[in-house]
């Protein structure tokens, strides 16, 4: 949830405005805005994603810069056999889904080209988006050991935004963005040591109807490998060199900001991690990453841990972890409340629990956390005006929180998941629940499967002000498929109960919605 345009990716009460506190990656490789630093959710969609895998808490010591609140990364799944699919879905407001790809296999070689397209009216006025997703993806086997895999996408889109003004450079929508990037990944196991190595591309331009555009470019190479010395000892390592930046400026009126000049960080990074277990019960974890800029920063950041086992069925642990988030090119350079003296905004975790392992795929798990953020960036009062206000490092917040996760498999056809999360925010109010229940139940009869899942939040605000403060809300959503020969009938049916909700003041959330289709699956030798 939260402001300008998109939603905003929150990981235990830490996010950022714009989100540049959650670093996200695609099969390991950062994936950002080059100017302001932070993800796009509006690119990513689900389509060819695997499997998500989320890293909570600050990882800075492996991921560098950005991974101060955790990170998410996108797994695309491979090409393995020839196959065409196509679906289509209708909804609510104009809504409508439609998704192609083919998949080819020859040889060694696989191959996969798709093709999305998704667009809605929106619940209220000016709210609404249209997007493309052209995919193209090459996998080759260059040996039993070793994997070649390059990875395209394009993506534009546009959106409406009912916050904004009058559309002066009369774009019709609020925001016109073109998305690119290009990956090239090899993998491969040589005798003990399993290799990654990436060399990626990511451009992008942004244009708004009140007059502001931009491009921005990401260059990067990394290579991490990781070793199993013995049944004791695991290493990882890894290097990485990346060069992010873009430039902006105001075709509407030339005159005002941004500053139009090229600014590029380059960026140069290494870590070290390793695990050790003296006995089976017990294995300490310790890690070191650093990383030096061309902002003249380096930051060095340290990862302790362990885990212990007491009985065969019960795990403790326990870690203490360091983020860091490198200022962005707005916050450095762009606009008038800009400051290039900014330094990194830092985050200390200390972090323990429990899990018990119950029996199967049972088992529960109960989280503390702790979180001292300070040398926050934020926009503060210049006493030494104009501007009136400056980008400073100024001011420290503390919060704690704890989670509990119930997963249960009672049958083979009904498995369960609820959690429970409540956080202190400190002073970091924005979109911060204090209180969340979220569940999912899923139930297969024959060939029939339901899905049941929603979540419960309280203590929700706008910003960090006290006077900001939200209703609490309750959403139940209702998913079904079907599947008849290739075809596979699906239903969604979203705030079941009608909620009447807000995750900004002014602008009412969506009520009940459906969105109905299939999914053809049509395989061949």
């Amino acid at each position: 949830m939260g402001v300008a345009g998109a939603g905003n990716l929150t990981l235990r009460g830490l996010g950022g405005k714009p989100n540049s506190q959650v670093l996200v990656l695609i099969n390991g490789r950062p994936d950002f805005m080059g100017i302001f630093g932070h993800p796009l959710p509006d690119v990513y969609g689900l389509d060819g994603i695997e499997k998500i895998e989320v890293v909570k808490g600050p990882s800075s010591a492996v991921f560098g810069s950005n991974a101060i609140a955790g990170v998410v990364n996108l797994i695309t799944s491979s090409p393995t056999r020839n196959q065409v699919l196509f679906s289509a879905r209708a909804g609510n407001y104009n809504t409508y889904l439609q998704r192609t790809s083919l998949n080819l296999q020859t040889g060694q070689t696989n191959f996969r080209l798709g093709l999305s397209h998704q667009s809605s009216s929106g619940h209220i006025p000016l709210t609404g988006f249209e997007g493309w997703n052209l995919q193209a993806r090459v996998d080759r086997a260059i040996s039993p050991a070793w994997k070649l895999s390059i990875d395209g996408r394009y993506t534009p889109y546009r959106f409406d935004d009912p916050a904004m003004g009058k559309d002066v450079a009369k774009l019709g929508y609020y925001g016109d963005i073109r998305r690119g990037m290009a990956d090239i990944q090899l993998k491969g196991k040589w005798r003990k040591l399993h290799n990654s190595f990436h060399l990626y591309s990511n451009l992008g331009h942004h244009r708004f109807f009140d007059g502001f555009e931009s491009h921005d470019f990401t260059y990067g190479l990394s290579s991490y490998q990781n070793m199993n010395f013995n049944t004791k000892t695991q290493i990882g390592f890894g290097v990485d060199a990346v060069s992010y930046g873009g430039k902006a400026k105001n075709v509407v009126f030339p005159q005002a900001p941004p500053e139009r000049s090229l600014h590029t960080v380059n960026s140069f990074r290494g870590y070290l991690v390793g695990f050790y277990s003296p006995v089976s019960q017990f294995t300490i974890k310790g890690g070191l990453g650093y990383q030096y800029t061309s902002l003249k920063i380096q930051k060095l950041t340290p990862t302790v841990g362990f885990s212990y086992l007491p009985l065969h069925n019960i795990k403790f642990f326990a870690s203490l972890n360091r983020g860091f988030r490198l200022p962005t090119l707005q916050e450095l350079y762009l606009f008038p409340v800009s400051n290039a003296r900014l330094e990194p905004e830092e985050v200390k975790t200390v972090e323990g629990g429990t899990i018990i392992y119950i029996s199967g795929k049972n088992f529960f798990k109960a989280t503390y956390f702790r979180n001292h953020i300070q040398n926050r960036i934020q926009l503060i009062a210049n006493p030494a005006a104009p501007p009136p206000q400056l980008f400073r490092n100024s001011g420290e917040a503390d919060q704690w929180g704890a989670e509990f996760l119930l997963n249960a498999q009672l049958l083979p056809s009904l498995r369960s998941q609820i959690s429970y999360s409540y956080l202190d925010p400190g002073n970091l109010l924005a979109f911060n629940p204090r209180n969340m229940i979220k569940y999912f139940i899923n139930y297969r009869y024959r060939s029939l499967t339901l899905s049941v899942f929603g979540k419960y939040l309280t203590g929700l605000y706008q910003s960090n002000s006290p006077d900001s403060r939200l209703d609490d809300y309750h959403l139940v959503n209702l998913a079904i498929a079907y599947p008849v020969g290739y075809f596979t009938f699906d239903l969604q049916l979203r705030n079941l109960l009608n909620a009447k909700y807000r995750v900004l003041q002014d602008y009412p959330a969506p009520g009940f919605t459906f969105l109905a289709g299939f999914t053809l699956r049509r395989p061949w030798q």
